[in-house]
């Protein structure tokens, strides 16, 4: 896979797995040295939410944060952009496919080199929820830093 400038991910409401993996791949990616753009957003986030607090437990237990988070609406136009758009969901891929045919061979599952599953929301749920999405997420990305 060539080196990607910009990397988009996507999750439904951009409040708890799309911040979380945004948080861990930026710093992953720093530490390796690599000069990558890496933003999140949701297919129906309500724009201006903040991370929900499950979810800043579970990175702060790992020494991330995204409490400056603020979730923001899927930009058609960033679409348009990216070099790479990493989803939680094999819904959320065949959704964004339909919005931009033009990312097919561009728009994964996070997973995909991990076990190809979805990482499910945990919104609502208890914080182990957020604790085994943290897990799934930090791995995930592993693997991806792997082959970018």
């Amino acid at each position: 896979m060539p080196m990607s400038r910009h990397i988009l991910i996507v999750c439904r409401g951009n409040v708890c797995r799309s911040p979380m993996a945004e948080a861990v791949m930026r710093r992953h990616l720093a530490a390796a040295a690599m000069e990558l753009t890496v933003a999140s957003a949701g297919l129906a986030a309500v724009n201006g939410a903040p991370i929900d607090p499950a979810a800043e437990r579970a990175l702060a237990a790992h020494g991330f944060s995204a409490r400056t988070h603020r979730a923001r609406q899927l930009d058609r136009e960033e679409l348009e952009r990216c070099d790479l758009v990493l989803a939680m969901e094999q819904r959320h891929v065949a959704a964004l496919l339909a919005l931009s045919p033009t990312l097919r061979g561009k728009a994964f599952l996070l997973s995909r080199w991990q076990d190809g599953a979805d990482i499910r929301d945990p919104f609502g749920r208890a914080q182990d929820a957020f604790e085994n999405v943290y897990a799934r997420i930090e791995s995930a990305v592993c693997k991806w830093r792997e082959r970018l």
